[in-house]
Formats: structure tokens, C-alpha cells, sequence
């Protein structure tokens, strides 16, 4: 989507300027990438009260433009959404919570999310909110878990059990997203809890749906983001399948994907 002008007047330099400048243009695109991995993290790991602001013009007509052409695939017999074989993708299973992603993705290293982080400012370590890291070859399309004390991001009276707690869709990507955020679309699902056995005198009780907010996002730096989040016994689990925009026209729909098959297991 982004073109590259290049002036005549710049074809015209020395070999020399030339060469002083190549340097500068190769570490474009890496700085383009730390940009987006921080703003990332920003989003994933800052509490943040920020309002979803509306598209620019210019990006509403490339988002728009992008719909109509995955309609016209898909109504031209291209695979859907639905179509995507996700039974057989490979499954990261944890104690709390599960999710499928695309075959080829690779887990990350323990190390790269089990590192406590630093507290305060006597650096005592701190609990790492990064639980899960899958990423595609080249490192751009990434997969992350986030756990977050539900407290850190609004004060309740009660223990949180249920996203909905927090408010409703929109009032929770209020908390969930830092400032510039873009909301391109919103989806919820509640997921019924098996019944469970008390032991007592009560027997066998049935249990409250698990509450799943989805969010499309488009961050600052033009990182498109689908997000799934849910909360469990005071914690609040948000898996981020993220991507360039550039690339979501070509992963968009396995990203999505992924962000739809996670869940909270049941947890008594």
C-alpha cells in the first residue's frame, strides 16, 4: 500500500552520496520494526484510558478498499474465513488458557516470556505478563498472551470473573488500548461452562458463560492488531495476533483465526 517516490534530483547524486546514503535506507525498515514491536508492547502491556480516535481519510479508504477486495475473493470462490482448516493446526495448550495458530508459526523461547520483570525501582522482579510468544519466519507476524491483574487496569469491589465486569465492548478497549488506537471492528461470544459438582448438598450447579471480546485494531504506526480478551479469577488474559498492514491483506484471515480459537480453561 505505501509507495516510494524518488525524485530526479536524487538519481542524479554522486556514487559517493549515493553510497552514504545506502546505510541510512537498510536501517529504515529496522527502525520501522522496533516502532512497531514498541508500540506493541505499549498497547499489550500499559494500562491505557484512551477513546479509539476515528480512521484518517486516507487510511479509511485503504481499509475499505481492503474489505472490498477480501468480498470479491471470497464471493470469486476464494477460501473464507470459515474455510480455514484450523482443526489441524498446531495448538498451544497452558494451564489457564488455549489457542491454535498457523501452521509454520514457531513458539518462542521459554526465556523470551519467563523472565521476571523489574518491579520497582530497587529492581525486585516482577511477574512477567508476557505467558505465551508465537511468531511466522520472518519474525513480522506475531502471536503474544498477556495476563494482567484486572485491578491494574480498573479498581472493583469484587473479584473480577467475567470480562463483562469491566464494562461493556467498548468500554473495555478503552482500557485495553493505548492512545491513537483505531477500532475497526468489534465482535463478542459467550462460551458455556460445563456444569460443575460441588461435592454438597447443592450437587451438581450450572455455571455463568464465559464472556470473549474480540477487537480489529490498526495502531498508530500502522500495526494491525486483532486482539481476543477475556478475564478469570481477577486476571485478564489478552491474546494479540498481530501484523504489518501491508501484510494483513495476505494473513489477515489466519491472524483473525488464531484470535478466535482462544480460550480460558475451566477452572473451578
Amino acid at each position: 500500500m505505501v509507495v516510494l517516490l524518488q525524485s530526479t534530483a536524487c538519481l542524479q547524486r554522486p556514487a559517493a552520496a549515493q553510497a552514504q546514503q545506502q546505510p541510512q535506507q537498510q536501517a529504515a525498515p529496522r527502525q520501522l520494526q522496533a516502532s512497531r514491536r514498541a508500540a506493541l508492547g505499549a498497547a499489550l502491556l500499559l494500562p491505557a484510558a484512551a477513546v479509539a480516535l476515528p480512521l484518517p481519510p486516507a487510511l479509511a479508504a485503504e481499509v475499505a478498499a481492503d474489505a472490498a477486495a477480501a468480498a470479491s475473493a471470497v464471493a470469486g470462490g476464494a477460501p473464507a474465513l470459515e474455510a480455514l482448516d484450523v482443526v489441524s493446526w498446531p495448538q498451544w495448550v497452558d494451564r489457564n488458557f488455549s489457542f491454535a495458530y498457523p501452521p509454520g508459526f514457531r513458539e518462542a523461547p521459554s526465556s523470551a516470556f519467563e523472565q521476571p520483570l523489574p518491579r520497582n525501582a530497587a529492581d525486585q522482579p516482577g511477574e512477567n505478563p508476557l505467558k505465551a510468544a508465537v511468531r511466522s519466519e520472518d519474525g513480522q507476524q506475531r502471536i503474544d498472551v498477556v495476563v494482567r491483574q484486572a485491578t491494574a487496569l480498573k479498581r472493583t469491589l469484587f473479584q473480577v470473573t467475567d470480562i463483562s465486569q469491566l464494562g461493556d465492548e467498548r468500554a473495555v478497549a478503552k482500557l485495553l488500548l493505548p492512545p491513537g488506537a483505531t477500532v475497526l471492528g468489534i465482535e463478542s461470544v459467550a462460551v458455556a461452562q460445563p456444569p460443575k459438582d460441588t461435592g454438597t448438598v447443592l450437587g451438581v450447579i450450572e455455571r455463568d458463560p464465559v464472556n470473549y471480546f474480540s477487537y480489529d485494531v490498526m495502531l498508530p504506526d500502522r500495526t494491525r492488531l486483532q486482539l481476543t480478551a477475556a478475564a478469570q479469577l481477577g486476571r485478564l488474559y489478552v491474546l494479540a495476533a498481530s501484523a504489518p498492514d501491508e501484510q494483513w491483506g495476505q494473513s489477515g484471515a489466519a491472524l483473525k483465526q488464531a484470535a478466535l480459537t482462544f480460550r480460558l480453561n475451566y477452572r473451578n
